[in-house]
């Protein structure tokens, strides 16, 4: 590298000293300069970033990929020497195992012959020679791959040659059965522990003497001796599946010698689902044990309940990290058919302990929900639900577990949300239950606003409803009582807003239109005049427009009105400029401020035309986002939408026919048809029945003209016409017949958009100039969060209790019978929050069939014990009728001897 670029590097050092971006700009450059063999460049940056930056760059950083390597990793694996050497005088770790390699430093050393490499590494007074990757050691690799530099070093510095691997061969065994015989002699001369020859036995059932006395006979043996106690014999019983002599040999070590040994051993032993040996070594070690989470993780696999079941015993807050793996298990292919039942009890454990989260999330988004129900497992769905577990939970693919749980599953739990108490005589209560309702983030919320601080929540309430309306095979889930009572609280909530919003566009309206009449008067007054004194034409231009002027009253009204209408349109961009770019509503609103605009700054009367009907357009929209009268509009859209969609489809049918009226009629003299232009207007006009045929020129072509005018009669006319108003009557009828439903959609349709405007990201939180400002002054629709969500001021608990008895009055779970909720939870004076009749029958419907299904398993069961008896008594008599008719057949057969005699 030349001075340049070395320049140039080390000004990015300065320059990106802090930031955390500038870190990992370091970390890239390091494995630049180690991959191209540049050791100045390389010093230079570790030199500057360990004595000015110790605290921030760490040396043993894992780099983000699928190999998961270090420095030293890539260091020792290409055999830089001298970069193995610096790494680990600035504090690299030489016994780290990269787990994607199932590889440690040496391991990476010894694997390609770098035997200079591994000097430096052995020669490091913190390197353990017989550390395992994978259960092998470094001393096995050099056996494998026949390197016996590498093999007598690692001997020298203390590697042990009696250490079994996965398959319970040591390194000397290994060596024999290869055959080679210059590596069998340097373990016999360099090793610094006695071998032992007689402890383990290969897949054949030879031990090490024997191998070698059958492919080495000339190497001479030592004496067999006893085998020695070592932790590396408890791995090779688990290896051989021997769990008996495992606790034989158990029982011979102190407590103190597994401390070191005891994860790896509790790992193993899960995985062969040794539950006495588990059980054992947690009893030894009295569950002193560094950490646990991956012999849980195996049980949890394994779908072994007894090992899980005593691993939580030790450490109950395990629960949290094995959550999602349990879930993920149910959805293994290989593994849905089998053994779903001990699946499914694992789960239960988990979800048994204490303080369990069940909203925890992975780095895909993911909640335990997502992956029960992609499982298509209803009980683990029901039991995360009954745990309070968040349906409307977005991954990062914007993936609600709702949409894949089961329709049957989630009526049933709405249903079971639904629970009636009677706690005192003739009181009749019913208690709604939102806790799937509940987004994740309520509970820092509940602690921000105890202080009396704004937070923006990270989710809206109404996104779990929003997407159900989205779905048409959820959709009519939001009839049913749990949904349509919290939309009813949530609108509750905003309804004031929205009919603040209404008036305030109503005087907005009637103050345009207004001065739009009172204009065109004056405009109609003043061409009167002109004509009356008989103008010449730029006279007429001049004076035409004298009307819209700035000095009166109205036009004063009319500029604040749309003034304060232009400040509610900015308000909301700058709350959310996402979500209100994406609305239509806002776009007419914002034409409506731009023709307003402009006729107050004396635009003509086809600006104020359009402005009418713009206006007009917006109250229409306004009126339809009213539950009541949602039906109504939403009729209307639909049929206009249909209409449109189905006279395209005959659009060039239309056309022609405008085209052949004008090639027939163009010389008849008709003003209706003067050229296609026109043409084509008065046949859109002869749609609706206005046919004018006295005024028709038919005499230019008697006969076709004649014969295509009933053509266009009986096709067009009659037909086509015919076919759309069933097409409407059709449309109607189905909408009526939804009209609940589309009702629920528009209000939540509504609700949603004021959460999601009122919550937005605003362009000012997004500049770092501007982050000490508080989030209340980034969103200037801040303050309303507090007034529209329910979540954790309003449903603490997510509970909510009616008393049918008193006139369907709201009162939280814990104060029934004391004061009742208004829908303003800071002024109890305001009017008592009642929920609608209806949703209160519905559920009342819901529990009484719940009622009648309890009561029907009861005498279903007692029937069941009644037959159970009644087979019993029978078998009774059958046996008692055996046996009478046994005694008298012995007395039939003695009566005749008897006489006999």
């Amino acid at each position: 590298m030349d001075l340049e670029e070395e320049a140039l590097q080390m000004h990015l050092l300065r320059e990106y000293s802090q930031p955390v971006a500038g870190i990992q700009i370091l970390y890239k450059l390091l494995m630049e300069s180690l991959r191209v063999n540049d050791l100045r460049s390389f010093k230079n940056l570790l030199g500057q970033t360990s004595k000015k930056q110790q605290s921030i760059v760490n040396v043993n950083y894992v780099y983000p990929n699928r190999s998961e390597e270090t420095l030293l990793d890539v260091a020792c694996k290409s055999g830089r020497t001298e970069f193995v050497e610096l790494l680990l005088e600035n504090g690299a770790n030489p016994n780290r195992v990269n787990e994607a390699h199932n590889r440690s430093p040496i391991h990476f050393a010894v694997e390609n012959g770098h035997v200079t490499t591994l000097k430096v590494l052995l020669s490091n007074r913190m390197i353990n020679p017989n550390i395992e990757a994978a259960q092998q050691t470094a001393l096995h690799i050099a056996v494998k791959k026949n390197h016996l530099e590498c093999a007598e070093l690692l001997l020298e510095h203390g590697a042990s040659p009696n250490i079994p691997n996965n398959k319970g061969l040591t390194a000397l065994h290994l060596a024999a059965m290869k055959g080679q015989i210059d590596m069998v002699n340097i373990i016999q001369q360099k090793s610094k522990q006695s071998l032992d020859l007689d402890s383990y036995k290969d897949y054949n059932g030879q031990t090490t003497r024997e191998v070698l006395k059958k492919k080495l006979p000339n190497v001479i043996l030592p004496p067999a001796r006893t085998r020695d106690l070592s932790v590396h014999n408890l791995r090779y019983f688990l290896n051989a599946n021997d769990e008996m002599n495992f606790l034989r040999c158990l029982e011979k070590f102190n407590n103190d010698s597994l401390i070191n040994d005891i994860n790896d051993l509790l790992e193993m032993a899960a995985e062969h689902n040794f539950y006495k040996i588990v059980k054992e070594l947690l009893d030894r070690t009295h569950g002193n044990t560094r950490d646990l989470s991956k012999a849980a993780i195996i049980a949890v696999q394994q779908a072994n309940c007894d090992i899980l079941r005593e691993l939580l015993k030790h450490d109950s807050e395990l629960a949290n990290e094995l959550i999602i793996d349990a879930c993920l298990e149910l959805g293994m292919p290989e593994k849905q058919r089998s053994d779903v039942t001990d699946r499914l009890k694992c789960l239960k454990l988990i979800l048994d302990q204490d303080n369990v989260d069940v909203r925890c999330t992975d780095n895909k988004g993911n909640t335990p929900l997502h992956y029960a129900a992609r499982a298509g497992s209803r009980e683990a769905v029901s039991l995360l639900l009954e745990k309070g577990s968040y349906i409307g939970h977005m991954n990062k693919f914007n993936v609600p577990p709702i949409a894949d749980i089961p329709l049957n599953t989630l009526v049933e739990y709405f249903d079971d949300c639904l629970q009636t108490r009677k706690e005192r005589t003739n009181e009749y209560t019913i208690e709604f239950n939102y806790r799937c309702l509940m987004p994740h983030d309520t509970s820092h919320m509940r602690d921000r606003n105890a202080k009396n601080s704004y937070v923006s929540p990270k989710y809206c309430e109404m996104d779990t409803l929003r997407y159900m309306s989205e779905n048409s095979a959820l959709k009519y889930l939001l009839k049913h009582p749990l949904l349509s009572s919290f939309l009813h609280l949530k609108w509750y909530r905003i309804r004031h807003l929205f009919y603040l919003n209404f008036a305030f566009y109503v005087i907005f309206y009637i103050l345009l239109n207004t001065y739009i009449l009172r204009m065109t008067y004056g405009i109609t007054s003043n061409q009167t005049d002109t004509k009356v004194n008989e103008s010449n034409d730029k006279e007429l231009k001049y004076i035409a427009y004298p009307g819209w002027q700035r000095n009166d009253l109205l036009w004063v009204m009319t500029f604040v009105a749309l003034f304060f209408l232009a400040i509610r349109e900015i308000i909301q961009l700058v709350s959310s400029p996402c979500y209100y770019i994406s609305s239509l509503e806002n776009w007419l609103e914002m034409i409506l401020i731009i023709l307003g605009s402009c006729l107050l700054n004396g635009a003509g009367p086809e600006v104020g035309a359009v402005a009418i009907l713009v206006s007009a357009w917006e109250v229409v929209i306004l009126i339809g986002q009213y539950p009541r009268m949602s039906t109504g509009i939403q009729m209307f859209k639909t049929v206009s939408w249909n209409f449109m969609r189905f006279l395209f489809l005959y659009a060039f049918l239309i056309l022609a026919f405008a085209l052949a009226f004008f090639t027939l009629f163009k010389d008849g003299g008709d003003e209706n048809f003067p050229d296609p232009g026109h043409s084509l207007f008065k046949t859109i006009i002869m749609l609706t029945g206005e046919f004018d045929a006295n005024d028709i020129p038919f005499m230019s072509h008697p006969v076709l003209s004649r014969f295509v005018f009933v053509l266009f009669v009986f096709l067009i006319a009659i037909v086509l016409f015919n076919l759309l108003n069933g097409l409407a009557v059709s449309d109607t009828a189905d909408i009526l017949g939804k009209a609940e439903l589309i009702g629920l959609i528009s209000r939540i349709r509504l609700i949603s958009y004021i959460e999601n405007v009122t919550t937005g990201t605003p362009f000012l939180c997004k500049s770092r100039f501007l982050s000490g400002i508080s989030s209340y002054a980034c969103n200037p629709l801040g303050f309303l969060v507090k007034r529209i969500f329910l979540f954790p001021n309003y449903l603490k608990d997510g509970k909510l209790v009616v008393k049918s008895h008193d006139n369907f009055e709201v009162c939280c779970p814990g104060n029934c019978y004391g004061k009742c909720l208004s829908p303003n939870v800071s002024n109890m004076d305001s009017p008592i929050l009642r929920i609608d009749s209806y949703v209160v029958k519905k559920a009342k419907e819901i529990l009484l069939r719940k009622k009648q299904i309890s009561e029907n398993e009861k005498v279903f069961a007692v029937l069941e014990q009644m037959a159970e008896k009644l087979a019993t008594i029978e078998s009774t008599l059958n046996t008692v009728k055996c046996a009478m008719d046994n005694n008298n057949l012995n007395m039939e057969i003695q009566d005749p001897v008897q006489e006999s005699m």
